[in-house]
């Protein structure tokens, strides 16, 4: 009972500073869903939408600003501690809504493209060759097909997903060598688990006595890639 009443006065306290009126340029302070405090310089509101625009302190630079958009529906805690003093600044830029629009846009496609790569059967290096082929063919035109990564609808990469496993339904010689190059890059730019067991091993047990950026990383080769990989006959697991 008395979280919920906590939890309704908080709404209430809420709703009542949402109907007050924020001035451009006044100093307002709201606790977000978060429970992070943003303190900032009023820029911009309104009421219908209860969305309050607050130009911070950078936490980078003190030669540039964060702005924040706040959805007060979401906050409580609401407090204005700085009321403007009337010789307020120039009106705020304008707000580029098609440029906004598009990066959300761009913003959401990304997201459904990487989740087309997410597939809980098999590895995350499986995962992350399926991006990259993904990248070079676009993601429109590669699938999971089962365990298998399937490009343009004719060429199948079975597990382990080496250059052995490239199959064309249509024996296309040449959008198979190419996802080969794409996979050899894609292996040789990998650690090998032998070099990344030795360099943490390395790392720990001189972690101590000598400092972080002393430890030179070794480069894998191709060599070594090879013959990790032939003695395991499965993918390297990415973590």
């Amino acid at each position: 009972m008395a979280a919920a009443a906590a939890a309704a006065a908080s709404v209430l306290s809420t709703a009542a500073a949402v109907n007050d009126c924020f001035s451009i340029g006044s100093t307002v302070v709201c606790t977000n869903c978060f429970s992070e405090e943003i303190e900032g310089e009023v820029l911009a509101f309104d009421h219908n939408t209860k969305m309050l625009v607050l130009k911070c302190r950078s936490k980078t630079t003190d030669e540039l600003s964060d702005v924040y958009v706040m959805n007060l529906s979401l906050c409580s805690n609401v407090q204005v501690i700085k009321e403007c003093n009337g010789n307020s600044t120039d009106d705020p830029q304008k707000l580029n809504l098609e440029q906004v629009k598009m990066r959300l846009r761009k913003t959401v496609e990304r997201r459904q493209d990487f989740l087309k790569s997410k597939n809980a059967d098999v590895s995350p290096e499986a995962q992350e060759l399926y991006r990259a082929i993904a990248k070079q063919y676009g993601y429109n035109e590669v699938s999971w097909q089962g365990l298998n990564i399937q490009i343009l609808n004719e060429v199948t990469i079975s597990p382990p997903y080496r250059v052995d496993n490239v199959v064309s339904s249509s024996n296309n010689e040449s959008s198979c060598n190419y996802i080969k190059r794409i996979i050899k890059q894609f292996f040789n730019t990998r650690p090998s688990p032998a070099l990344e067991n030795t360099t943490t091993a390395t790392h720990n047990s001189t972690a101590a006595t000598v400092p972080t950026s002393s430890v030179s990383s070794v480069s894998p080769t191709s060599s070594s890639l090879s013959s990790s990989n032939a003695a395991s006959g499965s993918p390297v697991p990415a973590n």
